[in-house]
């Protein structure tokens, strides 16, 4: 019986032990993963009575970077502590191990070493699309080309919200794509767009741009010539149309097509431009002229087609020209 009786001593001895061994466990970084800038080492520590010191040194192509503070057990649960190990922009980048000691008078803690890679280049933004103040409509792709070897993922927001599949972390040809689809948008107008790129580090990098969104068709309205009007024999014609959109420099005047077409519709000759000007906050103009030659019907049209910086199509105008 008393055999018995010390053995059982000896085995709650022996749990006692166990649970109340010192240990040092880093639970981040983990093995082989970046760091960057900014980083949190994270740590839980069993079997403290008293303050403990914990120190941190990352030695790699840089040299030695070390951390440390004091922390207290609080008698029940294991201390989870963090400290934090910062870098600067100039500090060589590459492998770097990182050794995590603890200090307790009386007790021993087996160190432990993390082997990371060390970031701090930001990705960079090599070309994007659309650009800053681009008029767009309908299904709008972001394209986005990016250098940076370490990629995570990228994300892309409008007006500071997510829209559908805008995040990913794959690039084709360090390229990816974002569909946005404006038609959901209640108001036309200015609208901000941000991306977001993160490598493997968490080390980011964000461009925000504004584009307009554009969903009206522009109008013609021709002011010369006119239809009750009939000119004189080989007078030049002089042509003005006044085009209105959902913005003055909405409309470029490379979009604007005025042509002369006989009254079937044959192709007669382009009108020479001569100014295109801003008249308010929705409306330019445009005026050309098309000089009298041989040949010239006695009757035919002017036809005016526009297409704005969106993309929106205006409906074709046209007014009969008619000579004495």
């Amino acid at each position: 019986m008393l055999r018995k009786i010390f053995c059982l001593f000896g085995l709650m001895a022996s749990l006692s032990v166990v649970s109340t061994a010192q240990t040092l466990t880093v639970t981040s970084p983990t093995e082989s993963s970046f760091i960057g800038l900014s980083n949190t080492i994270r740590f839980n520590i069993t079997g403290a009575t008293i303050e403990v010191h914990v120190e941190a040194v990352a030695t790699g192509p840089g040299g030695q970077f070390t951390v440390s503070d004091d922390f207290t057990p609080d008698g029940v649960n294991p201390i989870n502590g963090t400290l934090t190990l910062n870098f600067n922009q100039g500090v060589p980048e590459g492998s770097y191990a990182i050794v995590v000691t603890v200090t307790e008078p009386g007790q021993t803690y087996i160190p432990v070493t993390v082997n990371v890679i060390l970031d701090v280049t930001k990705p960079k933004f090599l070309q994007f699309n659309p650009i800053t103040n681009t008029f767009v409509r309908g299904s709008v792709s972001v394209r986005v080309k990016v250098l940076e070897p370490n990629f995570k993922d990228y994300r892309v927001q409008v007006g500071g919200q997510d829209i559908p599949n805008n995040t990913g972390t794959v690039l084709i040809n360090d390229e990816f794509t974002v569909i946005w689809d404006t038609s959901g948008i209640e108001f036309d107008g200015s609208k901000t767009i941000n991306i977001r790129l993160r490598d493997q580090a968490d080390n980011e990098e964000v461009r925000s741009f504004e584009v307009i969104v554009d969903r009206i068709n522009p109008t013609a309205i021709i002011l010369q010539p006119r239809t009750d009007i009939r000119l004189a024999a080989r007078a030049n014609v002089s042509v003005a149309v006044d085009i209105v959109d959902g913005a003055g420099n909405s409309v470029d005047v490379s979009g604007v097509d005025v042509v002369a077409r006989t009254t079937g519709g044959a192709y007669i000759g382009r009108i020479s431009l001569r100014t295109f000007r801003n008249i308010n906050g929705t409306t330019n103009r445009w005026t050309g002229r098309l000089r009298w030659r041989n040949g010239l019907p006695k009757e035919f049209k002017i036809v005016v087609t526009i297409i704005d910086k969106a993309g929106n199509s205006g409906v074709p105008q046209e007014v009969l020209v008619r000579y004495r």
